[in-house]
């Protein structure tokens, strides 16, 4: 199989894994099933159902709304912001008698660290986060809204988060499936000085064409929320009852467009995608040509998955000799601690010898023995190249004889957003690849980090898991020589 093969089968079935994902929203607020309490409670009437059917179109478009949540009365209180448009949100978590948490996460996908400086007990902070996420140790762990997790506090806080990446969407529910529903209008009241409307209505209905009937039950389509409505279609609040009958109220504050950070594992600074200038496209179609004079250097490798593993990695890449060698330790998950050799034919592994703990490099004497070395077209499954190959694939492929046409790249290539790395300058973009077809600007699986003297400092990955690997380069014209990949 080509490599161009194996990116389009990635890409196809990262696409149904982000479907998935939302999908998977349907389990993930429990049973929440708040009732539609008082005499006034009503079936729609076709004006509501419409303004209720187009309520996350309008989120979406709208893009990002500050978030003020309580679960469980004050037991555990979150404040911070939804970005519809990225698929991110980002809180601060507070309760009492606890250190405060910062919480990021997009759909099926969860970022966590305690924030720094705050007390063990007791609250420190109040308020959103700050919009800047602080470097440490964030955990990234597959979301379990569905009550998986054994932490009651991380199952509320995954549940919220589900719900308000529900309460968005790119095409307007049915408005008809909802009239045929258990949604209900439920009363008129006021927030923040506003008349709005009161209606249960379903987290998650599923989008048309329906190949069988249209549920009515709501707890067939995520189970029951509340939607405080304004006249003109902005969500105001929600409440719903999170797994362990714990009820949530969340408030929205409506244009509130604040820009904030994601960790690295969610794609770093917000972006505002643009066409490349004539000076970045000719920096882009010389790149090739600027990596292999730098010759390679020092390589850092950080991948997340989505049982919350972290995996890196250390070592060289040789661009001269299209060679890579790496040390891959994993903090959590089942992975093995391994040594990697790849060139742009095959990659050999083998499990880190016993005594190896204190390495931080590979060894350039490569240990003997229990090596397998595989051609890179057997290592794929039904859903393509695996995202540690991708990315060393990539990478190594970079540096090469023959510069690009700066009109082709004009033609396909994005400035994301400037940025800096180690202390460098670099322009972040991406080129689509042919697999990707129309795909929506900023929304190219791969990411380039140039510097201004136009060599790579950073690939970056859209992984399988929807999180975000990144392969970092220190050039440096002295890469020592690189052991070959060991016969099987």
């Amino acid at each position: 199989m080509t490599s161009s093969k194996r990116r389009a089968i990635a890409l196809a079935s990262l696409i149904g894994l982000l479907g998935s994902a939302a999908a998977g929203l349907i389990g993930g607020l429990g049973s929440c099933a708040p009732t539609a309490d008082g005499p006034a409670a009503r079936p729609l009437s076709a004006a509501e159902a419409e303004r209720l059917a187009g309520m996350r179109v309008r989120n979406h478009t709208d893009g990002t709304a500050g978030v003020t949540a309580t679960i469980a009365g004050d037991k555990l209180r979150a404040e911070g912001w939804v970005d519809w448009r990225r698929r991110l949100a980002y809180l601060r978590v507070t309760r009492p008698g606890a250190a405060s948490a910062l919480v990021q996460g997009v759909p099926g996908l969860v970022a966590t660290m305690t924030e720094p400086g705050s007390a063990s007990r007791g609250q420190v902070s109040a308020g959103p986060p700050p919009t800047d996420p602080p470097a440490g140790d964030w955990r990234v762990r597959a979301s379990a809204g569905d009550g998986t997790t054994g932490n009651s506090a991380a199952t509320s806080v995954d549940a919220l988060l589900n719900l308000l990446f529900g309460a968005s969407a790119t095409r307007p529910d049915s408005a008809d499936t909802l009239r045929g529903s258990d949604s209900r209008w439920l009363r008129s009241d006021t927030t923040g000085g506003d008349v709005v409307d009161v209606f249960l209505g379903p987290a998650v209905p599923p989008a048309p064409p329906f190949t069988a009937p249209a549920p009515t039950r709501l707890s067939d389509m995520g189970g029951a929320v509340r939607y405080w409505l304004g006249r003109d279609g902005d969500l105001r609040r929600m409440a719903a009852t999170l797994p362990g009958k714990l009820p949530v109220e969340i408030d929205l504050r409506r244009g509130e467009a604040t820009a904030f950070g994601a960790v690295a594992a969610f794609g770093g600074a917000p972006i505002v995608p643009r066409e490349v200038t004539a000076d970045e496209a000719r920096l882009l179609a010389g790149l090739r040509v600027a990596d292999l004079r730098a010759g390679g250097g020092r390589i850092s490798v950080t991948l997340p998955s989505r049982d919350g593993a972290l995996r890196r990695g250390e070592g060289w890449l040789d661009w001269e000799r299209t060679r890579a060698y790496l040390l891959l330790r994993s903090s959590g998950g089942e992975a093995p601690d391994e040594l990697m050799i790849a060139t742009s034919a095959a990659v050999a592994t083998r499990r880190v010898p016993a005594g190896a703990a204190g390495w931080e490099l590979p060894p350039l004497k490569a240990p003997r023995g229990e090596w397998t070395s595989t051609p890179w077209a057997e290592r794929s499954d039904e859903m393509g190249g695996f995202d540690l190959d991708l990315l060393l694939t990539e990478a190594m492929a970079l540096g090469g004889t023959g510069r690009g046409k700066p009109s082709a790249v004009r033609e396909s290539a994005r400035h994301l957003r400037d940025d800096t790395l180690n202390g460098v300058a670099v322009g972040v973009f991406e080129i689509p690849k042919a697999a990707e077809g129309e795909v929506a600007p900023g929304y190219a699986r791969m990411r380039y980090w140039v510097g201004t003297d136009g060599v790579l400092r950073r690939v970056e990955l859209l992984t399988r898991a929807a999180g975000y690997a990144q392969l970092d380069l220190t050039p440096d014209g002295n890469v020592p020589d690189l052991p070959r990949p060991p016969k099987s």
